[in-house]
């Protein structure tokens, strides 16, 4: 192991090993960091928990290890995780820390933001199918997410390949013999989350997921959010609850600034978000959607050019 104190003086260094070079973002339990590898030069990011947090600490750690062993490569990279020593000059702070693969090219939050009004519909839709691939694959793996949002989705390499990332609220949904257990925990962003969820019943995990992704969608049509909360007495969600769709839209025209969206993807939105989960469409009925289908039938050569839009997009509005 390399010997930072005489290496490195001046700098933060982790575990002996990483160079903190910034902050990227931080949460109630931990704050990441971009850091460089001193054994490998790879740049990575580092999650490091604060104290006291040594049970959600332990509990992502292990979902990381079962999440890596999906080997998806729609999910962030995990490397190790440990307690080490956070070292800045002459003081020394234990801190338990993970390290990850680092979403090189920024966060899908982050690209929407620079956008004048969202994304284009087609970017939008490679987008959205790009989620849809990484979300599917925990679900068959028996997993869920809980706090599917833009900043939890890492643009990674030069081909902007769009990765899931924090699974701290990650859970399991089947049981020893594959049969589905209803969750309890109320965890998420309130904005993404489920009505379920809000209202403090028993939850299906895969359905829950699906709902966010339907606030995920049309934050990428519109660089808005659908509504504040997905409750009774929300301004807006009140009217797709009861199914009043034409007023709905109405007031997100009208009072909102929202743009005139195409039809279709207005019917498919409101089954995302649908108040009963029963009535939230399967992965296979999204990809059977009017909105969606013929995106589905594009060939490898179509995808390509598309891929190629959405960065040229991301990259036009990021200049």
């Amino acid at each position: 192991m390399l010997d930072s104190k005489k290496i490195f003086p001046e700098l933060k260094i982790l575990n002996d090993r990483y160079i903190i070079k910034e902050e990227l973002g931080n949460g109630v339990t931990s704050v990441v960091y971009k850091v460089e590898d001193m054994l490998t030069k790879e740049i990575k990011a580092a999650k490091i928990y604060g104290y006291g947090y040594n049970y959600e600490f332990e509990r992502e750690v292990k979902i990381m290890k079962k999440i890596s062993e999906i080997n998806s490569s729609s999910n962030i990279k995990y490397f190790e995780s440990g307690v080490g020593y956070l070292r800045e000059r002459e003081k020394n702070l234990q801190k338990m820390f993970i390290i990850l693969e680092y979403g090189n090219k920024g966060s899908l939050l982050n690209a929407a933001f620079k956008t004048k009004d969202g994304f284009s519909e087609d970017v939008s839709k490679f987008i959205f199918s790009l989620g849809l691939n990484a979300v599917e694959g925990m679900h068959k793996n028996g997993f869920c997410h809980r706090d599917i949002k833009p900043d939890n989705m890492l643009f990674v390499g030069d081909n902007y390949d769009l990765k899931l990332c924090d699974f701290g609220y990650s859970k399991k949904f089947l049981d020893k013999n594959n049969q589905k257990i209803a969750l309890k925990k109320k965890v998420g962003t309130l904005c993404y989350c489920a009505p379920e969820i809000i209202e403090g019943k028993n939850y299906d995990g895969e359905k829950i997921d699906i709902f966010s992704l339907g606030t995920l969608l049309f934050a990428l049509m519109t660089k808005k959010i659908g509504f504040t909360e997905a409750k009774k007495n929300d301004p807006l969600y009140r009217y797709i609850r009861i199914k009043k769709y034409d007023k709905y839209w109405e007031i997100l025209e009208q009072k909102h600034e929202v743009k005139i969206l195409p039809e279709k993807f207005k019917k498919l939105f409101v089954k995302l978000v649908a108040y009963d989960p029963n009535e939230r469409p399967s992965f296979d009925e999204i990809r059977k959607d009017e909105w969606m289908q013929e995106f589905f039938k594009l060939n490898e050569e179509q995808l390509n050019s598309l891929r190629n839009k959405m960065i040229n997009e991301i990259d036009k509005r990021s200049s």
